[in-house]
């Protein structure tokens, strides 16, 4: 998906709702952030039919039932969607560097070690060695 496609209002919205720790209706979307409940609807069932936001769960609102929306896309993976492989890996080194816990060095090592497992697993190489 390109995520920089997305209408200002959609970045609007979706930013709004990572501001958030709990799915929200519409219309409490709408009193909290201030914005048109017509235009909050129209760009909430946008992004959910992009896939961007989900229905998290539906409760009475009012008389009514009414959906709770929640992001189904992290910042994360909206940022590593617009960058290329060299970006990313650079990225990850300053991040690395920047850790002083001992244990999620520890957590990195053992993730490494089994992606890199994975990758030889059904190589011609690695089937010629074994």
């Amino acid at each position: 998906m390109n995520y920089l496609s997305f209408s200002k209002k959609e970045w609007e919205v979706l930013v709004c709702f990572w501001a958030v720790d709990e799915p929200l209706c519409c219309t409490e979307f709408s009193e909290r952030f201030g914005l048109n409940r017509n235009t909050s609807l129209s760009v909430i069932r946008k992004l959910v039919n992009k896939g961007i936001l989900e229905i998290a769960s539906i409760k009475m609102s009012g008389s009514v039932l009414a959906r709770r929306f929640q992001p189904a896309v992290t910042e994360l993976e909206i940022l590593q969607s617009g960058l290329t492989e060299e970006q990313i890996f650079e990225l990850v080194k300053i991040a690395i560097k920047k850790i002083e816990d001992p244990e999620q060095l520890t957590q990195l090592r053992n993730v490494i070690g089994e992606l890199k497992n994975q990758s030889f697993v059904g190589h011609p190489v690695f089937f010629a060695v074994c």
